[in-house]
């Protein structure tokens, strides 16, 4: 018989939270640093798996936030929710984000090569730790993307990510101070009820 799983109380439920949480972005954060190079010439990089595994994370988070880890959860938009929530991102940024890099990795292995938005038509461009370019949307200065062999498609902006500065993100805004998710979770008995919910789900139990 499955049993929903009880924290015995509030400390406990927070020291599991501290606990789960921070492996996993410590996790992202080994990973990206052993797959990732200061050099952007280095071919030896891995950096969609590191996207990849950024975009799973910001999954587990969101679905902790959301106390949905079932399979019918609403993963796109808890992710969403938790980029805007605790990650500050813009819901531009994470509407592109979403859009031009999450659902193609995890569907077809690549990002995409550009989306649409109302006029634009936006492609991406990544760096390995740049601050600088993160998360902007620059114009493309007639720049077009070969959509299939025969087929040019001209585009009107590309989005620049720098991806330890993503991963850098992460982990700052399950740890930060006074908002970050760890510290909110302490505050917010709804956070912890939800946190409850989602780990039985994950760990295979009823709720």
């Amino acid at each position: 018989m499955v049993m929903y799983y009880t924290f015995a109380n509030k400390a406990e439920l927070l020291a599991h939270a501290k606990t789960f949480v921070s492996n996993r972005v410590n996790s992202l954060e080994s990973d990206a640093t052993h797959c990732i190079s200061a050099d952007p010439h280095d071919e030896r990089i891995a950096p969609f798996p590191i996207v990849l595994y950024c975009f799973s994370t910001i999954d587990l988070l969101g679905a902790l936030i959301a106390g949905r880890a079932d399979e019918n959860a609403p993963t796109p938009s808890q992710s969403k929710e938790y980029m805007r929530r605790f990650m500050t991102y813009s819901p531009t940024d994470t509407d592109i984000l979403i859009d031009l890099f999450r659902h193609k990795l995890v569907h077809l292995a690549q990002p995409g090569p550009m989306i649409r938005r109302n006029s634009e038509v936006i492609s991406w461009r990544y760096y390995h730790d740049d601050s600088y370019f993160h998360l902007k949307k620059l114009p493309a200065q007639g720049k077009k993307v070969i959509a299939a062999s025969d087929w040019n498609i001209p585009v009107t902006h590309e989005f620049h990510i720098s991806i330890m500065d993503f991963v850098k993100d992460i982990k700052n805004s399950t740890t930060k101070q006074p908002k970050g998710y760890l510290e909110m979770l302490k505050q917010k008995p709804h956070l912890q009820k939800n946190y409850q919910n989602a780990i039985n789900q994950i760990y295979g139990e009823i709720t």
